[in-house]
């Protein structure tokens, strides 16, 4: 463009061909441009890039590519302003990457230096790799809801009623007298899966190894050619690997019921409340309902929060320790959703935050549908509570309409504004009308083209099956 061989109306029809080739290629997940951020040589140039690539987002309404921007306190403000109009259009993209909370996360969680870390890119659904440098699949996952039921029944799963604590000695719930004796016990199952994910992310790379050499990745990777190695039989440079968790969120709500509704006040024994979910709720809908009511995680309600968080850390540290410990590069959980949490809520029980056996659970680090009650704003607090550098990759998943994206604009970038300098890492937005969603449901021939954000990937609504949708309609909508 500088030397006039190219005008911007050209330059926007090549960049909206390289759009149109990567969504007829459609990976949904794998299709991805990233733009802006730390760690680029020519800044210049690739804010001119960025804002092509943002003119183009707006005019288009695809699926892929999964368009990232990454930013930080120096982003020129224009680009910001122009990634809000798109997100606000409608076109769920770019999804927002805080790199003033993620560059020094990375450099901690990953044990790399600062221009190592600049390189990190989202891919999947949201968990990061180093451009390049890094292998970092998720071979591993944990339904800590379930690893919660198991610490529950004596180490069985109410689901199955099979025996999954392996040497675990869960006591009966009689002998867990304090809320301190119940948290140890379910730590005891955590730990115990987390030494059982170790040794599967360690295992799953030698016999991918073994059986398949990845030689075209290997290319493309450095220091494989250089050390004549394969990717993952010593060529890559650095070797991780990254364990999604789901229903954590579940899990912590029920755990400060349990706190409250057992060891503070003393209303309820231990037995009579897992008896309860053991029942799936039928003749205790009163109490059912008394579990709901209880204060949940997403309405910055400090002692939820709190416990939240507490379990969180102890996750993500124990996962991370162990891949050090084991000679990974990194070993970090990713707080995703990518559909998983409603096929594994169909497989796991009635939970003692009120929710039904079968149900879908959480979204990422997000609340349970139906559970945030008090504002936007309250969520966002809520979401900064954990702390980045503990986990490699969070999605943070927001509805709005779009009468509030316009009518209320300014006041929506100070929400956004405030929750990244407050520490949030990760955003992304879906723009719909009320019952726009629900009449999709019943109507799919009518909105085709209707694009929403699933978890780390963007995805067309009436392709979804009917429990993803249902999960998404639980989102809350704000307006």
């Amino acid at each position: 463009m500088d030397s006039g061989q190219l005008n911007e109306e050209q330059a926007l029809r090549y960049i909206a061909s390289l759009w149109k080739m990567i969504e007829n290629r459609r990976t949904t997940v794998n299709g991805r441009i990233i733009v802006g951020g730390r760690g680029r040589q020519d800044v210049e140039a690739c804010d001119l890039f960025c804002r092509l690539c943002l003119k183009v987002c707006k005019k288009t309404r695809y699926v892929e590519p999964q368009f990232t921007l990454r930013f930080d306190h120096t982003t020129p403000d224009d680009i910001l302003d122009m990634a809000y109009e798109c997100i606000a259009s409608g076109a769920t993209y770019p999804t927002l990457y805080n790199d003033d909370v993620n560059v020094p996360a990375v450099q901690y969680a990953m044990r790399v230096p600062e221009n190592v870390a600049e390189q990190y890119v989202p891919f999947g659904c949201g968990e990061y790799v180093i451009q390049g440098k890094s292998v970092g699949t998720p071979n591993t996952l944990l339904n800590m809801l379930k690893l919660l039921q198991i610490a529950l029944n004596e180490g069985i799963d109410p689901m199955d009623g099979i025996y999954k604590a392996g040497p675990v000695a869960c006591k009966p719930l009689s002998q867990l007298k304090t809320f301190e004796d119940l948290m140890k016990q379910y730590e005891a199952v955590q730990d115990y899966y987390f030494d059982l994910s170790i040794d599967a992310q360690k295992y799953s790379y030698k016999i991918m190894n073994q059986e398949v050499s990845f030689l075209f990745s290997s290319i493309l990777m450095d220091d494989c050619i250089a050390r004549e190695k394969a990717l993952l039989d010593g060529g890559v440079e650095i070797l991780g690997g990254t364990n999604e968790t789901y229903g954590n969120i579940n899990a912590s709500d029920a755990l400060y019921t349990i706190k409250k509704l057992v060891y503070d006040k003393k209303k309820y024994t231990l037995e009579e409340l897992n008896q309860a979910a053991l029942a799936n709720f039928k003749g205790y809908e009163a109490l059912q309902k008394e579990l709901l009511n209880q204060d949940k995680y997403g309405n910055d309600k400090k002692e939820c929060d709190e416990l939240a968080n507490r379990c969180y850390e102890y996750v993500a540290k124990g996962i991370r320790q162990r891949g050090i410990d084991a000679g990974l590069g990194y070993y970090l959980i990713v707080i995703s959703n990518n559909q998983t949490n409603t096929d594994w809520g169909h497989q796991t029980d009635a939970s003692l935050d009120g929710r039904n056996r079968g149900v879908y659970m959480n979204p990422a680090n997000n609340p349970q549908g139906g559970a945030a009650k008090s504002g936007p704003t309250a969520v966002l607090n809520s979401l900064v509570h954990f702390d980045a550098k503990y986990h490699g990759g969070s999605v943070q998943n927001m509805k709005f309409t779009p009468r509030m994206m316009h009518e209320d604009k300014e006041k929506v970038k100070a929400l956004f504004r405030t929750y990244f300098e407050n520490g949030g890492c990760q955003l992304m937005v879906t723009v719909v009308d009320h019952g726009q969603l629900e009449d999709a449901q019943k109507h799919p021939e009518k909105y085709p083209d209707l694009i929403v954000r699933v978890a780390g990937y963007s995805a067309v609504f009436v392709n979804l099956s009917k429990d993803i949708q249902d999960e998404l309609l639980s989102r809350t909508l704000y307006d």
